[in-house]
């Protein structure tokens, strides 16, 4: 626990930017905040004076999978703009460092998104094949719903013409009805990823705790694992344990079906702590960019997306959360499955105190009349969105929306306003973008609400920077509460971050903000590179 007084600053306080230039850290704690004239005797404490640098609570990314991160370290990125056509993505799959190693060595990639490669299709085993017909290969979508593969991984895991699809999920086909390679929504790419099989402890544990540094670059020292399952807690403990930074809760995938007793039992153990069970985590449809989000007004190839969710599976799932207290997660990004969330849930009574009992992850098409119920509901609700997506993906939501619809995707302006349970958050490494975790670029996405190529999508539901700012900060507190995190105010943590640029009202430069120094419990832990 350390002592500082930082001073000569500007602070957002995770609310809002304050009249506030000073603040005093007492064993880790924030002990006063106010104007440096004002300041209670310090003597003997460390001064750090910042000369008119910002300050913000230190980050939280409330939907990531900061494992999935932490692995991608042995993937090839697929994404733009290191990879901008299928000519590239093979060459850069030939150079996998398993390449060469045998037939049990697999291939791995991530980040693909057929409508930013030049040829504007999926890539299939005919192109895959092309890196190597002695090993399996295995790419996923952006989304990380979806996957391709090689005819080599496709034989181990026994697909053929007339297998059928899984519960949904689909398996591509050509004209001939012959497996093309391309695994639509999760139960279709599992099928072949869990080939791979499992990494051992110490492996989880060592990739996790060097991820450290990529979070902190970032500025974030709290966020969740968003498909976590039971030994990832295990996992994230040991790792900090071996000074891992970052606090988390972990959301399980729900594998219980339609068994409220399916998965075990949780303790107060496995609830508590900077590492905990915060959820239990379910699907209800797909992508929008992948036009399996189950919606009402259709895409423009004319389905309505992929309904992915059992009610019995829902059903044990809520019984399962509510026994064990902790919350409940669902995929909807379509406005067809979050009505349909509300629709089980709205008479419901919520069975947290503290924090909303229902999570609804993504909430793309969320429009008034449901925020109006929700609000009205017996049940508690809480939302998370990610404005990354159409920032980097624009060029899959203009080939399956209409323009009309692009002008409802992501409405933070009135969510925020409707809801106090809300947040922005990034779902990394679910996007295609090369630094798909950067808070600074959702915030900025939040205000300019323009694309990376310029594209301007449904600017009224822009919202200012200092509230953008508190959508990384205060408000994911809201979704899921993590002690004394969150804002500077007395008896918090003093976990705070100190900005290379001063935020002022121009998104674009949010945008291209950075983090300098991030202090932990008052202590710097982390200064950027000059």
């Amino acid at each position: 626990m350390h002592d500082v007084f930082i001073h000569n600053a500007v602070i957002h306080d995770g609310e809002r930017f304050t009249d506030a230039d000073a603040l005093l850290v007492k064993a880790g704690r924030i002990s006063w905040i106010g104007p440096g004239a004002c300041a209670p005797a310090h003597d003997g404490v460390p001064s750090v004076d910042l000369e008119g640098r910002t300050v913000l609570p230190a980050l939280c990314d409330i939907h990531t999978h900061p494992s999935w991160i932490a692995a991608t370290v042995r993937s090839v990125p697929c994404v733009s703009p290191i990879v901008n056509t299928i000519e590239e993505m093979i060459e850069a799959l030939r150079r996998h460092s398993l390449a060469g190693r045998g037939p049990e060595a697999w291939i791995t990639g991530f980040g693909y998104d057929e409508g930013k490669l030049a040829e504007h299709r999926t890539p299939t085993i005919e192109d895959l094949d092309r890196v190597s017909t002695t090993q399996p290969v295995f790419v996923k979508r952006s989304d990380c719903h979806s996957a391709i593969c090689n005819s080599v991984a496709l034989r181990l895991a026994g697909i053929e013409a007339d297998t059928p699809d899984p519960a949904g999920g689909r398996f591509g086909r050509f004209p001939d009805g012959r497996p093309n390679g391309v695994l639509t929504e999760f139960n279709a790419a599992q099928v072949v990823e869990r080939l791979m099989g499992e990494p051992t402890f110490e492996s989880e544990v060592e990739m996790m705790t060097a991820s450290g540094e990529h979070f902190l670059a970032r500025g974030i020292l709290a966020f969740t694992e968003m498909m976590a399952d039971y030994r990832q807690l295990a996992v994230y403990r040991e790792a900090a344990r071996r000074g891992f930074p970052v606090r988390a809760g972990l959301y399980l995938v729900w594998k219980g079906g339609r068994d409220p007793r399916g998965m075990p039992a949780l303790t107060d153990e496995d609830r508590t702590g900077d590492h905990f069970i915060a959820g239990v985590k379910l699907f209800a449809d797909g992508s929008v960019s992948g036009a399996t989000a189950a919606v009402t007004t259709p895409f423009l190839n004319g389905s309505t997306g992929m309904v992915t969710l059992d009610d019995g599976a829902l059903e044990a799932a809520a019984e399962y959360a509510r026994t064990n207290k902790i919350q409940l997660s669902v995929h909807a990004m379509g406005d067809r499955a979050v009505g349909r969330i509300i629709d089980f849930f709205e008479d419901q009574t919520p069975w947290l105190e503290d924090r909303p009992s229902v999570r609804i992850e993504h909430a793309t098409f969320l429009n008034e009349a449901q925020l109006a119920r929700m609000n009205a509901s017996a049940m508690r609700f809480g939302v998370t969105t990610q404005v990354i997506f159409p920032y980097a993906e624009i060029e899959g939501y203009r080939a399956v929306l209409a323009p009309k619809d692009l002008e409802r995707v992501y409405p933070v302006k009135t969510v925020s306003s409707a809801l106090d349970a809300f947040a922005l958050s990034s779902d990394a490494p679910a996007t295609a973008w090369a630094d798909p975790d950067d808070p600074f670029v959702s915030m900025g996405a939040a205000v300019t609400r323009t694309a990376w190529d310029g594209t301007v999508f449904n600017r009224s539901e822009a919202v200012s920077c200092e509230e953008a700012v508190s959508l990384y900060t205060s408000r994911p507190m809201k979704v899921l509460p993590f002690e004394g995190v969150g804002r500077l105010a007395p008896g918090m943590r003093a976990d705070f971050i100190v900005l290379r640029d001063p935020v002022t009202d121009d998104g674009e430069a949010l945008a291209r903000n950075a983090v300098s120094e991030v202090f932990r419990a008052g202590a710097l832990i982390h200064r950027a590179p000059r």
